[in-house]
């Protein structure tokens, strides 16, 4: 179990010490070949989460190859702090390969194979969307679908989607992966077709969540035009999430000409040069966070240090 894993971190369980650690990782990897994060958790059951990344990312023998992207997030936990997705921890278990200097040929396919796999994932998920929206719009008139834009934001805007298996806290039940953000903006939709809106949604969300073969969290929200740029303002938090979203998002249906006002507006009212310096205030609290947690005793780590692991969004899947 992930949660057991971090658990063990916090001193459940006694641990080899870290240069026993770091033997084993290049034990492993020497007889398995280049490993994800996750991988060589599994094959070494027996050591957390913490301790693994210390051995990895301090062993002389063992190299590091990434194939992520960095996006913002906020952590509402942390006094709605700026963080970096995907979080240290989501960062070595799924998208940080770990091989040794006479794996280069080995770790150039497995990087290939793996951030395709990444990309098929979200194109996978960007369908259900593209879906969904289509279903909608044929049931709105066609005279506004000039005042409609949707769009999708988060893990599948950056094409790094996954399917690891996750709690989604509020309902107890189990789903494949990154969520299915959904963002609708209206310029004067009538409520009758919002409503419609609201509810063919709702059924979606439904039926993605509990169906057998899917078990996708789509999330979605609708607003109005004067609603999105007001948020622009990006002051409190709500507002800083908004505009992020809008930032990173990939269009899904209805009018390009909104999606395309939307955009400029985010450029032009100074929202996106707020967004970029506050990534970068991200990636400096990313180094300091990996700093600390190279110095911290993996087997003792107490709940601060923990959430610099981790979001604290995450909890519930890795605990």
């Amino acid at each position: 179990m992930l949660g057991q894993k971090v658990k063990n971190g916090i001193g459940d369980h006694k641990m080899t010490d870290l240069e026993e650690t770091k033997r084993d990782v290049v034990a492993t990897i020497r007889n398995n070949g280049p490993l994800l994060g996750k991988e060589l958790a599994d094959l070494l059951p027996e050591q957390n989460y913490l301790k693994l990344w210390q051995a990895c990312f301090t062993s002389s023998e063992v190299l590091i190859s990434y194939f992520s992207r960095y996006y913002l997030r906020y952590d509402i936990t942390r006094e709605d702090s700026v963080r970096l997705s995907p979080s240290i921890l989501r960062d070595f278990l799924s998208f940080t390969l770990f091989s040794l200097s006479d794996q280069r040929d080995q770790v150039i396919d497995r990087q290939v194979t793996l951030s395709n796999h990444h990309r098929q994932v979200s194109m996978q998920k960007l369908r259900i969307a593209r879906s969904i929206l289509r279903q909608i719009m044929r049931k709105i008139p066609a005279q506004y679908h000039q005042i409609i834009a949707a769009f999708i934001a988060g893990d599948i805007a950056y094409f790094l989607a996954h399917r690891e298996p996750r709690e989604v806290a509020s309902i107890g039940e189990m789903v494949n992966g990154s969520d299915i953000d959904i963002i609708i903006v209206h310029d004067g939709l009538p409520d009758e077709y919002i409503e419609l809106i609201d509810t063919e949604m709702m059924s979606f969300k439904l039926y993605y969540i509990r169906h057998p073969d899917y078990r996708e969290e789509v999330d979605y929200i609708c607003k109005s035009k004067p609603t999105m740029f007001g948020q622009l303002a990006y002051q409190n938090i709500d507002q800083k999430i908004a505009s992020k979203i809008a930032y990173e998002a990939i269009f899904l249906a209805g009018s390009v000409e909104l999606f395309a006002e939307i955009k400029n507006q985010v450029e032009a009212s100074g929202t996106q040069d707020l967004i970029e310096r506050d990534f970068l205030h991200g990636l400096e609290d990313r180094k300091q966070a990996m700093h600390t947690l190279l110095n911290v005793d993996a087997d003792k780590l107490d709940k601060n240090t923990e959430s610099l692991f981790f979001f604290s969004q995450e909890r519930v899947e890795f605990q």
